[in-house]
């Protein structure tokens, strides 16, 4: 920027260093030009450097998974309606091609890491082809067998995990606060790392097609009360926002600090204005450091796209809720950088 205004508009400090006088003294000339200069230099030298454009910040997507298409546990052929027509008959097949797209699209919206969990062996592959892309979570079933949990915080310590999750508990019947995973969160306690739990609706009809003990309500963000006080130091990520337990959710953040809640499939699949109410109350009330973009592409990566839209371009968000929902939050929950 300059500091010297050739257009004449500068006023009285443009008439001084441009003409370099003050009424024909030529010696107060001499004096002041230098010292106006000098401290407009010392202002511009204090001014704060202008922000990274917060459309091309480099964002983690918490809740990504890496999978086998044909193993994926999709909704019935028969779920042709509502909002799930959004996905219908649009699965990647192929799993190279998963990979490729969901890279690309990472690509396109500027997503720098992705938190990935799914089948061990695809995660592995993933991790292996980029290890600066993608971060491995782990989501067993928890069955509460203490050479289970020994043999996670061997390959913790390894290196293998930067989280658990996502725990799809529901899915099988299993409460969120099921005591047969109070093991592994005793060791999540005490090592930081973070546990993502599926919360909120499993998709169209689950039990008659990939689920057929889901009961929604297993899956309560309520539920996790229990582990926020048992685990105080415990960090708990609720996944989908808890819909359509929102409320319920929110109340958990409200309560415990130890409570986080993530975006994803809510940001694409609900409609536009019943996830814009949801994120624009969750900030409202208990503001945007412990809120998480995530996508949940799954089989559908070209879902990456509306996801971070969501956030990106949500007018009742200012620059600083986008950093910390797209990156900051992330970055000290993973304890990783971009």
């Amino acid at each position: 920027m300059p500091l010297i205004n050739h257009s004449g508009s500068g006023g009285l400090f443009g008439c001084m260093i441009l003409n370099g006088r003050i009424d024909g003294d030529h010696a107060m000339r001499t004096f002041i030009s230098p010292v106006i200069a000098s401290l407009l230099y010392l202002s511009a030298l204090r001014m704060p450097l202008p922000a990274q454009a917060v459309g091309n910040i480099d964002a983690i997507d918490v809740h990504m998974h890496a999978m086998k298409p044909e193993d994926f546990a999709g909704p019935p052929v028969s779920a042709n309606f509502g909002a799930f027509r959004k996905t219908f008959g649009t699965n990647e097949q192929d799993p190279d091609a998963l990979l490729r797209r969901t890279i690309t699209e990472m690509d396109r919206n500027h997503i720098a890491k992705g938190v990935i969990s799914g089948d061990d062996d695809v995660v592995a592959k993933w991790v292996e082809r980029y290890p600066n892309r993608f971060l491995a979570a782990y989501n067993h079933w928890c069955d509460g067998k203490p050479e289970t949990v020994a043999k996670f915080e061997s390959e913790w310590k390894a290196g293998k995990w930067k989280a658990i999750g996502e725990l799809g508990l529901p899915y099988g019947g299993h409460p969120l606060n099921d005591p047969a995973c109070f093991p592994l969160f005793e060791l999540a306690q005490r090592y930081g790392i973070p546990v993502f739990f599926h919360t909120g609706f499993a998709g169209p009809n689950p039990q008659a097609g990939f689920a057929p003990k889901f009961r929604i309500a297993l899956s309560d963000p309520l539920l996790l009360e229990d582990l926020a006080i048992r685990f105080p130091k415990l960090k708990i990520v609720i996944m989908h926002m808890g819909w359509p337990f929102y409320d319920h959710a929110l109340y958990m953040l409200w309560t415990y600090e130890n409570v986080y809640l993530d975006t994803a499939t809510v940001n694409w699949l609900v409609g536009k204005e019943l996830f814009n109410r949801m994120l624009r109350e969750a900030v409202d009330t208990v503001g945007s450091d412990r809120i998480l973009f995530g996508s949940d592409q799954m089989v559908w990566p070209q879902m990456i796209t509306p996801a971070i839209g969501s956030i990106r371009d949500a007018p009742f968000l200012s620059d600083q809720d986008k950093r910390n929902i797209l990156s900051e939050n992330a970055q000290r929950l993973l304890k990783t950088t971009n």
